[in-house]
């Protein structure tokens, strides 16, 4: 199990198709996605990572009139968002060793990096400020306190992990955000706990 731990993206591959078919795409999650479109520029960029198949948030902002780039790690993943959006740039990496060379309004990690093993979390914070612009918005969900938990999805077992709070709060305050919003296990959105964090250098 070690190594779907530090390579939950393999997991993805396996159950991508069941992926597709089983998530929710009722956007319980439109009021942040709306509270981030009122901060950032009108048809601005917004990388979403860990994309999956594209639905329902890089749909959501698409049709909102952004510019819209998906990162996943899965290449299954990948191949479904490619049919779901012809017209979308989609691209095949890991976020912790993103190097894109361009920056952008905004950065969704949705449900995605909280898939990372707690050590490498830090690090790749610092990785999602060195894509966005100043000014941009990072919106990201992760667990409502330390720990690592598996769970069952698709009939394989998916790793996740979370650092306390105040260890987030610490991390993005020496990365230079400002957090705008953060809301512990909301009931509203199916129970995530949700960062949105403004990049101020």
């Amino acid at each position: 199990m070690e190594g779907n731990r530090q390579n939950v993206f393999e997991v993805y591959n396996k159950i991508g198709e069941w992926f597709a078919d089983n998530r929710p795409t009722n956007l319980i999650e439109k009021k942040y996605l709306d509270k981030l479109i009122s901060i950032i520029p009108v048809s601005g960029t917004v990388l979403d990572i860990g994309c999956g198949t594209g639905i329902p948030l890089l749909k959501y902002f698409k049709d909102s009139g952004f510019q819209v780039t998906g990162v996943d790690a899965s290449k299954k993943m990948l191949s479904i968002a490619k049919e779901n959006f012809e017209d979308v740039e989609f691209i095949l990496a890991d976020m912790r060793k993103l190097k894109l060379e361009r920056k952008f309004n905004a950065i969704i990690a949705w449900h995605s990096f909280f898939h990372l093993p707690l050590e490498e979390q830090p690090e790749t914070l610092d990785v999602f400020k060195k894509h966005l612009l100043p000014g941009g918005v990072l919106l990201f969900t992760s667990g409502s306190k330390n720990g690592e938990s598996w769970g069952l999805n698709g009939g394989e077992n998916l790793f996740h992990a979370s650092l306390a709070t105040k260890e987030y709060q610490s991390i993005l305050n020496k990365h230079q955000f400002k957090i705008i919003e953060h809301k512990t296990d909301d009931p509203d959105c199916g129970g995530a706990t949700v960062w949105m964090a403004q990049y101020n250098p």
